[in-house]
């Protein structure tokens, strides 16, 4: 009898506790709905961060690999060994390094300023420079290679030339071409040389950076701020190139090339505003642009 009794409630026990790890697993299966929600609230966390707290939200995100062993696959693209035992352990709560990358990007646009009277926070992006360094090895070439291109933007804002240009010449901006990094790297040396108050040599190299923008490669070329919204012509940047072309050859006392800088700024001035016309946003921002040559 009192074997019987045994017998019931440790079956009884047995069954209790089954249908509690049921219930545990089906509360915290992984599917695509639940791994959305995670990304969902970890990027609602992060943007309620205060922005000194940024990077140490990002490094905790890398920094626990339990996050990753739900995630990872094998050589061979299969799913982990640890998928298993990761359910049962409940480490649901990790995001892959991939969208680790995405979420870095998305806080260089949160502190690349405005354009305007917001300016970028370098201290903040030299934060996420450094941090985003660490975690390129560990993303797949896709999200790696977006990282590189955002991380150039970085660099830009932060004021390091030197890395941006050492970047360009690199070939880490896999998704960019040849032409364009030695273009690009043309007009961070000029932005260099202002700084420097070397105006011949920011000349020079506007005009390498103009020449690529004017090339076949660049025809379709359209580029919207993700800071204002406002979209860049191909024509418009040309515009603006000769413009500081003008300005800077006048300083020199070169008044013939500022004049000539100057018209040609106009020409690609108009160009500009009969693109831009059904877009009134950029529009009125480049009416204001045009004023000092008479558009």
């Amino acid at each position: 009898m009192k074997n019987s009794i045994k017998t019931v409630v440790a079956i009884a026990v047995v069954g209790a506790v089954a249908a509690g790890t049921v219930s545990w697993c089906w509360k915290n299966r992984d599917t695509v709905e639940t791994r959305r929600a995670v990304r969902k609230e970890v990027a609602k966390e992060l943007r309620a961060t205060p922005s000194e707290g940024v990077l140490a939200y990002l490094e905790q995100l890398a920094g626990d690999k339990r996050f990753h062993a739900w995630f990872e696959h094998d050589e061979e693209g299969k799913e982990s060994p640890y998928r298993f035992w990761s359910l049962r352990m409940g480490m649901l709560t990790r995001v892959p390094y991939d969208y680790i990358a995405q979420l870095t990007e998305d806080q260089f646009i949160r502190f690349a300023g405005n354009g305007g009277d917001k300016a970028p926070d370098g201290p903040r992006l030299k934060e996420l420079l450094a941090f985003s360094q660490k975690l390129i090895p560990h993303c797949s070439p896709t999200a790696a290679a977006s990282l590189h291109e955002r991380r150039l933007d970085g660099m830009f804002l932060a004021g390091d030339y030197d890395g941006a240009i050492a970047a360009l010449e690199s070939g880490t901006i896999t998704k960019r071409s040849p032409l364009w990094c030695k273009g690009t790297a043309a007009k961070l040396r000029a932005h260099k040389a202002m700084d420097a108050n070397d105006y011949k040599e920011a000349v020079k190299q506007l005009l390498v950076f103009g020449e690529f923008m004017l090339s076949d490669e660049q025809k379709d070329f359209e580029d919207c701020d993700p800071t204002t919204g406002i979209l860049y012509s191909r024509e418009w940047v040309v515009a603006r190139n000769y413009m500081r072309c003008s300005n800077m050859s006048d300083k020199l006392g070169d008044a013939a090339k500022a004049a000539e800088y100057k018209a040609l700024a106009k020409k690609y001035f108009a160009t500009a505003l009969e693109k831009a016309k059904d877009d009134k946003k950029s529009l009125d921002a480049l009416k204001e642009e045009v004023k000092p040559v008479g558009l």
